[in-house]
């Protein structure tokens, strides 16, 4: 039997919802698709997902390595983008480092049509889940949704930023976390930074919950130390007014 790929819980509060993030700037919304869905997707990510890596370190801007190109490289060439990534955040620069398919770029550039990420960001960019963004969050000028998967193993992280970035019009972030049966042991928590370097909140990652907050919103994710048995998987991406 075909499972659905994707389909929001029909028993979303959208007002509770809407008031939480009214009153925080940030939500997880658990239980967010339908299960099948979830499901579905998780399989996608854990099973047919060609992962690449996404990377960013000191005086370099992010970039991102293809699967078939990564596994061409050398164990050592390999290791030099974690190296460079953790000297950068060991001084307090701006630095990421993790598994990663650019949903977009893939779609735009064919690079497997009809790939059910393909499906996935047609479906993120349709009325259901724009509509559901502009309910909850009051922005009615949100037009569209961008996105790329992301995988957090053992080693990964990404340092404290607020998400700007004025000529694209991002409003809304969102993680839409897929990882199963996290342990907070395990790291990988989006945690959300205030003024004084004290973590606020932070959230777990949890399987179908939808993380929503405001952008400029100083956040994090804990990096995921090297016990952790499994990878923390998500949908990641911003609600754009253009």
């Amino acid at each position: 039997m075909t499972r659905t790929l994707f389909a929001l819980n029909p028993g979303l509060d959208r007002p509770a919802i809407a008031a939480a993030l009214r009153a925080h700037g940030r939500v997880q919304v658990r239980q967010f698709l339908h299960p099948d869905a979830a499901e579905s997707i998780h399989e996608v990510l854990s099973r047919g997902t060609d992962w690449g890596l996404a990377w960013a370190a000191t005086g370099k801007s992010g970039a991102h390595i293809r699967g078939p190109e990564l596994r061409a490289m050398t164990p050592d060439a390999r290791a030099r983008f974690g190296l460079e990534a953790g000297q950068s955040a060991s001084k307090g620069d701006f630095g990421f480092l993790y598994a990663q398919y650019p949903m977009v770029e893939a779609y735009v550039q064919g690079w497997n049509p009809g790939h059910p990420l393909d499906l996935l960001l047609e479906h993120l960019n349709a009325e259901p889940m724009l509509g559901f963004a502009r309910d909850v969050s009051g922005i009615a000028e949100i037009i569209k949704a961008d996105a790329q998967a992301t995988l957090y193993a053992p080693g990964h992280f990404l340092t404290v930023h607020d998400d700007t970035v004025v000529e694209e019009g991002r409003r809304l972030a969102y993680v839409l976390s897929l990882a199963r049966d996290w342990r907070p042991d395990w790291g990988g928590h989006l945690n959300f930074i205030d003024d004084d370097g004290d973590t606020i909140e932070g959230f777990i990652p949890r399987f179908n919950a939808l993380n929503l907050f405001t952008v400029p919103m100083r956040h994090n994710v804990g990096a995921v130390p090297p016990f952790a048995p499994v990878g923390r998987f998500s949908i990641t991406g911003w609600f754009r007014d253009k």
